[in-house]
């Protein structure tokens, strides 16, 4: 299992332009970001969650079932 790294603690000014960095990023693609992304960025930001359980969660929500 891969080790966790430590991340350095952001400030909410700096969260706040990496948002609209990612959103911007977004946009110029014709794509929006959704309150679902922008709550998981928030919490992947905040140490809430880590990489791997957004994205298990995601992969839960979003599996097919045949």
């Amino acid at each position: 299992m891969k080790q966790q790294v430590q991340r350095k603690p952001i400030s909410t000014e700096q969260h706040i332009k990496m948002i609209r960095n990612v959103a911007g990023t977004m946009a110029i693609e014709g794509l929006t970001l959704s309150e679902a992304s922008r709550r998981n960025l928030d919490r992947y930001a905040s140490g809430q969650a880590n990489y791997q359980q957004i994205m298990a969660e995601l992969k839960a929500k979003y599996q097919r079932t045949e």
